[in-house]
């Protein structure tokens, strides 16, 4: 009781009466608080932020998508910047945790890409009108950060082993000389080629190739491939809603063509 009475009038009014603490008390004086010259921390609104983790803007989202989709497709920025093709990316939804692009490529296909404004962590869904009327998400994540930056973008999006790394083979069906019944065709994805031919003592060998035109990847499962012939014949091959082993073929570039020319005997299975 006396020691509170003493604290109590050492804090009343102009009472410049010292501050008495007994020897055995526990309390411990500030030494600070009794130095003119100390300051309280800034308060936390006024913290300059050095400490506050790097926040991605807008832009710098735009941006990182625009590498993420070059690194699958090179010709990207000059399909966006012609007359031909109607490609473009813009940021279609923006809040103060995250920031949503839009990729519209010039088959009408629509990718998003949901970005965390803080940690970078992207999630990505599709919707391709006529094949995915809603919007799906592709069960692909990755961090938008690691395609920040003005330099070359030379890793892929995303892991093409699933279509390269593989023998695919065509649904028609042939019988050998033997008797002995197998696809018409195995097929082999190259970088810029199409190869196709048989499995002979193990070995593919090719019997010819197309190429190449055009490679989306929607995710790491997901691609529409376009390639032509020799002889100008222009096809399609792309990753069936249904089955992701399943790449279907349609005769043509243009999309809104595909119930016209769709094969089911020249589409591959994996």
């Amino acid at each position: 009781m006396s020691l509170l009475m003493v604290l109590g009038i050492a804090g009343c009014g102009n009472n410049t009466a010292a501050v008495v603490i007994p020897e055995e008390s526990e309390i411990v004086l500030d030494e600070t608080s009794a130095d003119d010259d100390y300051q309280d921390p800034l308060p936390a609104e006024e913290d300059d932020g050095d400490d506050a983790p790097d926040v991605i803007t807008d832009e710098e989202a735009l941006d990182a998508v625009k590498n993420f989709v070059a690194s699958t497709q090179p010709d990207i920025a000059a399909m966006e910047n012609s007359d031909d093709y109607t490609v473009y990316f813009e940021v279609e939804s923006s809040t103060g945790e995250e920031v949503v692009v839009l990729f519209r490529s010039y088959t009408a296909s629509q990718t998003r890409f949901y970005i965390d404004r803080n940690t970078g962590d992207t999630k990505v869904t599709e919707l391709v009108p006529g094949i995915i009327d809603e919007e799906t998400p592709t069960g692909e994540t990755f961090n938008i950060k690691n395609f920040m930056g003005d330099g070359d973008v030379d890793v892929a999006a995303y892991s093409d082993d699933f279509l390269m790394d593989c023998m695919w083979s065509t649904a028609s069906i042939v019988t050998d000389e033997f008797g002995n019944a197998g696809p018409e065709w195995t097929v082999v994805f190259g970088v810029t080629t199409i190869d196709y031919g048989h499995v002979e003592d193990g070995k593919f060998v090719v019997d010819h190739s197309d190429k190449i035109s055009l490679l989306e990847q929607y995710s790491e499962h997901s691609f529409k491939i376009q390639a032509e012939t020799k002889s100008g014949v222009k096809y399609t091959y792309q990753t069936s809603a249904s089955d992701e082993t399943v790449l279907e073929y349609y005769e043509t570039w243009d999309e809104n063509e595909y119930p016209d020319t769709y094969s089911g005997s020249a589409s591959l299975c994996r």
